[in-house]
């Protein structure tokens, strides 16, 4: 025994008590085990609805930081946003991998039911590796099924499509013809493939033979397709704008993925595709019941806006800075609450709030605050090439005649801000 038969031999084991317990029944026993996985992994499923919902209710706040850097491509934003981004993921304690445990659960599963079903013989009947060789010898020995075999591709570690030359053969010579196969005399029935009396899930569709089990990929592909247009409307699609960019829209996944289980559905046993669409239903369900009892959250307009207001979005072309100081001098026109060391006359104005120690700190704010907003207007106005506006019309100084410059000259001095460090003799004139 390997270590993958650690996961095969119980699964198997299940298999084919199911079988057993619905009368041999192969796709009611699929159908049962399908149920069965999706239970197990419910608890898994909980948490991933969880992970969800976290992921939602950052929503306002990942959508005012995307907003915050738009109409910037260039690769050094890109990053400064998707760093901004998982820092407030970290901040709110959410791990976007979270939600990938659950697929990484179901994929052992399905590619352990994927070796049970191509290999029955084994983990349904319990026969050995010599008994399945031997089985393959004796078919062989029959012409008109050699060929079959090799058409089939048919080996012993995928023999399912044994099954139903198995049964012709104990049909026509008697189940004799395999006495001589170790342990075979213990099997009391082979699992029976065949659904309806037509379809045979043992059997690899294909356009070459033109039977009912060409019908499990439509279906495959009819099932998984509205599947996942429904799975949509009941979780949390992160990120759309960027698969869109990303040319991975969810239109287009409507059409690849089903497209690809088509695919795959023509390279195995019909058994496997007929497993794919029970799973592909009952995960639906599963997801739509999770989705009444765990709603996502939902946001108004007024909640996008405050998250605006708390990554500090004021509009395209909008700086960092601009945010800064309007927060700081919006402090410094707040009234200050008077403590019990505040002199007893203060300006109403805020204009010696330096000179009382509980305002001192926010007045320093203000005042490195405004400085950085002078600063930032006079590099937008060596940005635009020294242009002034003079009677209406912005021109450059440099094309002023020399009555233009002086007049500029004049206005540029009107302008200009006065200074908000008063001299400390100021402030007791004021104050009294």
């Amino acid at each position: 025994m390997n270590i993958m038969d650690i996961i095969y031999v119980p699964l198997g084991f299940l298999l084919k008590l199911f079988n057993n317990l619905l009368g041999n029944q192969y796709i009611l026993a699929l159908l049962v085990f399908a149920v069965i996985v999706e239970i197990v992994l419910l608890p898994f499923s909980i948490k991933q609805q969880k992970n969800s919902i976290r992921q939602a209710r950052l929503k306002p706040k990942e959508m005012a930081i995307r907003k915050k850097y738009a109409g910037r491509d260039d690769r050094q934003t890109q990053q400064e946003m998707s760093q901004e981004i998982q820092e407030m993921y970290q901040k709110e304690n959410y791990n976007p991998m979270a939600g990938c445990l659950p697929l990484l659960i179901q994929l052992p599963v399905i590619l352990a039911l994927y070796n049970i079903v191509m290999n029955p013989l084994k983990y349904i009947c319990g026969l050995s590796e010599n008994a399945i060789s031997q089985i393959m010898t004796i078919i062989k020995s029959f012409p008109e099924y050699a060929e079959k075999v090799t058409s089939l591709k048919i080996v012993e570690t995928r023999n399912v499509g044994l099954l139903s030359i198995m049964e012709e053969l104990m049909e026509t010579h008697g189940a004799s013809v395999f006495s001589g196969v170790e342990g075979f005399s213990e099997v009391k029935e082979l699992p029976n493939l065949v659904v309806f009396g037509a379809i045979d899930l043992g059997e690899i569709p294909n356009f070459t033979n033109f039977t009912w089990v060409l019908l499990v990929p439509f279906l495959t592909f009819v099932v998984y397709f509205f599947s996942m247009r429904l799975s949509r409307k009941f979780t949390y699609q992160a990120a759309l704008a960027e698969q869109q960019a990303g040319g991975c829209s969810p239109k287009m996944m409507d059409y690849v993925m089903p497209l690809m289980s088509v695919f795959i559905s023509f390279s195995v046993p019909a058994a496997i595709g007929v497993y794919w669409i029970f799973k592909s239903i009952l995960g639906t369900l599963k997801q739509f019941i999770l989705h009444k009892a765990m709603p996502l959250p939902k946001f108004t307009e007024e909640d996008y806006k405050a998250a605006e207001r708390e990554v500090g979005v004021r509009g395209k072309g909008k700086s960092k800075v601009n945010h800064a100081v309007k927060t700081a001098l919006e402090e410094a026109n707040t009234p200050a609450v008077k403590s019990k060391h505040a002199g007893a006359v203060r300006s109403l104005h805020h204009i010696d709030d330096e000179d009382f120690e509980d305002t001192r700190e926010r007045a320093e704010r203000a005042k490195a605050a405004k400085e950085a907003l002078d600063a930032e207007k006079q590099a937008e106005a060596r940005e635009k090439g020294g242009k002034i506006s003079l009677d209406g019309a912005t021109v450059k100084k440099d094309d002023l005649p020399p009555e233009g410059k002086k007049k500029a000259a004049k206005k540029e001095t009107a302008d200009a801000p006065e200074k908000s460090d008063d001299a400390p003799e100021n402030n007791q004139e004021n104050n009294n």
